[in-house]
């Protein structure tokens, strides 16, 4: 198996003295938060292949560079473990994907948003797909990042989302982030869902002329009460 350079650049995964791992948790763990296995291109460009090696020496035969001719230039591109932005905060992976309780990159951080300790997880979710295109469209922009991946499963394809969840949690009480949403809901004022419709007005009804929110009705009285 390669083992890649962790960096935050293209560029920093050359450098000798950048750190290595040959797989994603030993990269995050030495990074303190998830990674991703980043493809890269460094946008200069060389007219012969001798050319591109004499800039670069020593980075073939590792696995981690390579040369590409593009638009009539040869160009290196670099393999290297990148640190991904902030993961989700979350218990479940469905809740990770549609509505966290916040993001962090580090332990730390997801323990300020979870109020206890954390771990970084990655799950899949319940939902299966006929294809891989179908299932990575769901989180794209996740994907994209390597905070989500698409496996298969049972012949299908299903969405794995990688999130931070409370240390050894399966569920149980509510969280604190999880109970401060919920007293901010309470605070605000009810509200219905859509716009109250305005009263039906039959054929044999029609509006007060001093209060348009009464309705008059012809065969059993005007609808008001006593003293209005």
């Amino acid at each position: 198996m390669t083992t890649y350079p962790i960096a935050a650049a293209a560029r920093d995964a050359l450098a000798a003295e950048a750190p290595a791992a040959r797989t994603a948790e030993e990269a995050a763990a030495v990074a303190q938060g998830p990674v991703f296995l980043s493809v890269e291109t460094l946008p200069e460009g060389f007219p012969t292949l001798a050319a591109l090696e004499a800039a670069y020496p020593g980075v073939y035969g590792t696995g981690r560079c390579e040369a590409a001719f593009e638009d009539g230039a040869w160009r290196l591109v670099v393999r290297y473990w990148r640190p991904a932005p902030p993961a989700p905060v979350a218990r479940t992976p469905e809740q990770a994907l549609r509505r966290p309780l916040g993001a962090a990159r580090t332990p730390e951080e997801a323990r300020a948003v979870l109020g206890g300790p954390a771990e970084l997880a990655v799950e899949p979710l319940p939902r299966l797909y006929r294809t891989r295109g179908m299932a990575l469209a769901r989180a794209k922009p996740l994907a994209e990042v390597g905070l989500a991946d698409v496996i298969e499963r049972e012949g299908r394809f299903a969405l794995a989302v990688r999130f931070w969840r409370p240390l050894g949690s399966k569920g149980g009480g509510l969280l604190p982030a999880e109970r401060a949403e919920i007293a901010a809901r309470l605070m605000q004022p009810l509200r219905g869902q859509t716009p109250q419709a305005d009263p039906y007005v039959g054929l044999f009804e029609r509006f007060a002329p001093e209060n348009p929110q009464i309705v008059l009705t012809d065969e059993e009285g005007d609808g008001r009460t006593r003293g209005e």
